[in-house]
């Protein structure tokens, strides 16, 4: 529900993605935001679940530009994820040096995902832009990358921003990595879906040994609330399917819907490995958690059929539950987290941390008749402030004083980082233009 964009610029030399703010049968359910600035121009959306990009290569000398938004987790999170279910420019962000490559063997290192560039390595690789593909890794016809960007058209230069914070738990990698995918398919002229992205960014993911499922990019490419599910059996199949909300609703969702940074980053990958084993112990508690994650996927998408944001509450109290059982933590990760939800919780219906848990965005919704800035002061001037223990009572009282007053204006700006987030529900999804590059 929370809205990101992924922007890509193109010439025959030159592309640029940019990321702004920016699940037995697996289900979920969730719902995207846009923020307040987004470039114009739009010639192809995903309001159904087909794109229909140029169909031959794009000129060199023309741009391509993809936006999306991000997405919050209202419920089903964690059923989607397997084996659960079953010259070169690179930079992210143009203020810092970009990474330049030269040598295939600098692009095959993406499956760590640590690497510099390690997603828009693997994006490249699964687009077979440059000759390297998933199946053909080590046996391609090209010594050099030039000589394979040669024979591609070009160079490229891919720069990715991104006005979220690392860990944000909004799913913005895999939906950056979409992003990616869709400006790299049009450059090269092929046709696509959106289904085509979604497994092909499950594959990137999967490259980079990321693990994670395709609730993220179902949340990204699809405009609004959706729910997804994929029934058991191999090859994996997914439905994803909008859900028709009248805009009323949509208005009234986005002035209870509270979003608060908790300052505490986390990588999705290592929740992931603990809930993976967890499930491989097939504990009779952790299966029923699983089912329950799924049956109340089932129950936020009724109550979001009926206007019931009462009930959405509830699902999202037991979902944050859920996912700090399964992933071994509690509400002291972050820490902050349990002063938020103490100090919130005569003022929600419910609340839970994005994503995996453990740090990024916390979700909250307000109960009917409550002004958002309201709450918002209310629990800011709540939060404790830093106490500053001096155990030498010889040290100068001037002293004391300026630690104090540096102390608090430290706390005050990490609250401003806290509190200044605010999201809508987006009704456009994944966006690719073709022409002069954005500004």
């Amino acid at each position: 529900m929370i809205h990101t964009q992924e922007n890509a610029t193109l010439t025959g030399h030159e592309l640029r993605a940019s990321d702004a703010l920016l699940p037995q049968e697996s289900y979920y359910s969730s719902d995207d935001v846009t923020p307040d600035s987004s470039p114009e121009t739009a010639s192809v959306t995903t309001s159904s679940a087909t794109l229909t990009p140029a169909s031959v290569p794009v000129p060199r000398g023309t741009f391509v530009y993809a936006s999306a938004p991000a997405r919050i987790d209202l419920a089903g999170g964690w059923t989607d994820t397997i084996p659960i279910t079953l010259i070169l420019t690179l930079s992210y962000d143009p203020s810092i040096p970009p990474e330049h490559y030269h040598s295939l063997d600098q692009i095959r290192d993406h499956a760590d995902p640590l690497m510099p560039c390690a997603l828009l390595k693997a994006c490249i690789v699964a687009s077979g832009i440059i000759g390297i593909t998933p199946a053909r890794h080590d046996d391609v016809p090209y010594k050099s990358i030039a000589e394979a960007l040669k024979h591609s058209g070009g160079g490229l230069e891919i720069i990715i921003r991104s006005s979220l914070p690392l860990g944000s738990g909004m799913g913005t990698s895999s939906i950056l990595a979409a992003a990616v995918l869709a400006v790299l398919k049009t450059l090269k002229g092929e046709p696509y879906t959106t289904d085509d992205l979604v497994y092909l960014t499950l594959d990137v993911e999967q490259m980079m040994n990321t693990g994670g499922g395709w609730q993220d990019q179902v949340g990204g490419i699809m405009p609004g609330f959706k729910v997804s599910t994929c029934e058991l059996g191999l090859p994996i199949q997914i439905d994803a399917k909008p859900m028709n909300l009248p805009g009323s609703f949509l208005d009234t969702f986005n002035s209870r819907l509270l979003l608060i940074y908790t300052g505490q980053t986390r990588l999705a990958k290592n929740l992931l490995q603990t809930v993976l084993m967890n499930w491989a112990g097939q504990e009779p508690v952790v299966v029923n958690t699983m089912h329950r994650l799924v049956d109340d996927a089932t129950t936020c998408e009724s109550a979001l059929l009926n206007e019931d944001l009462t009930s959405v509450g509830m699902v999202l109290l037991r979902y944050f539950a859920d996912k700090r059982f399964l992933s071994n933590t509690s509400l002291n990760h972050p820490p902050v987290v349990r002063q938020l939800v103490t100090l919130l919780e005569p003022f929600i219906e419910g609340a839970s941390l994005a994503g995996a848990g453990g740090g990024g965005f916390l979700v909250a919704l307000l109960k009917p008749g409550l002004r958002r800035d309201e709450v918002v002061s209310t629990v800011r001037n709540a939060m404790t402030k830093k106490q500053i223990v001096v155990s030498d009572q010889t040290v100068d009282q001037d002293i004391i004083m300026e630690e104090t007053i540096q102390q608090e204006s430290e706390a005050e700006d990490d609250q401003d980082s806290m509190w200044e987030w605010q999201a809508t529900v987006d009704t456009t999804g994944l966006v690719v233009r073709i022409g002069e590059a954005p500004s």
